[in-house]
């Protein structure tokens, strides 16, 4: 059964050309005009993302996420949402809802594209190389933090650790230069850089995620907040 992602659009043109990008990366792709049949149309699929057009007939955004998120088996699974350019006020509801990635429309196909592979975990037997095993080219360290880039891989002692899209950028940005503390400014334009607005508290909200993501697992806040300066990744002393 190859890989699903269900497309939730009103936009029938646009739903085409999204459905072109994923069957070039092998995946099948259904499309929904409405976020209850969509959740309908999960039972018995493959699926490995919902993609709700937030654009020209705006859903409500807020209702298809919560109920896709309690829907059996789909609490993990991605949700990516496009949403017109210079539309703030939906950005911020896609941003409430605790949607996975967003893009902004006209958005960059290649972009999507490197989204999409991301999506297909790797093999199980791929899956037993991990950091624990022979040392990886490119892999990040940090205390108890580990990172392979190329698998979008983190481990907290040994264990998987999944995170969104955007929470995986920030973590890779702060454990390249760990305790080195990073204005919002410098850490919109790595996390960000096609994104054509990014407000401060916008990186506010994502790194109080990935905060909290960390703190589960570890058991202590990892994630400095430096007053009027930005953030750095700081065990402290007596945790390295």
């Amino acid at each position: 059964m190859k890989p699903l992602v269900l497309i939730c659009s009103r936009d029938y043109e646009f739903y085409l050309f999204l459905a072109s990008l994923a069957a070039m990366r092998g995946f099948d792709v259904a499309l929904y005009e409405e976020a209850h049949d969509a959740l309908a149309g999960v039972a018995g699929s493959a699926l490995v993302a919902l993609v709700p057009d937030n654009t020209s007939k705006p859903l409500d955004l807020g209702k298809c996420v919560s109920e896709f998120k309690a829907t059996p088996n789909c609490g993990s699974t991605p949700i990516v949402v496009f949403i017109g350019a210079g539309n703030e006020r939906l950005y911020i509801e896609a941003l409430k809802a605790q949607t996975d990635e967003i893009f902004m429309r006209p958005f960059d196909p290649a972009r999507f594209l490197a989204y999409l592979d991301r999506l297909v975990p790797p093999s199980s037997s791929s899956q037993q190389q991990t950091m624990n095993a022979q040392p990886i080219a490119g892999a990040l360290h940090y205390a108890r933090i580990a990172m392979i880039p190329d698998r979008r891989r983190v481990e907290v002692d040994g264990k998987e650790l999944h995170l969104s899209p955007i929470e995986f950028r920030l973590l890779r940005h702060l454990l390249e230069r760990p305790e080195v503390v990073f204005s919002r400014d410098e850490l919109i334009q790595a996390v960000w850089p096609n994104m054509q607005f990014v407000e401060p508290r916008t990186v506010d909200v994502h790194v109080g995620r990935l905060r909290r993501a960390l703190t589960d697992v570890i058991g202590r806040n990892v994630i400095r907040t430096v007053r009027a300066a930005g953030y750095s990744l700081d065990y402290g002393r007596d945790g390295i």
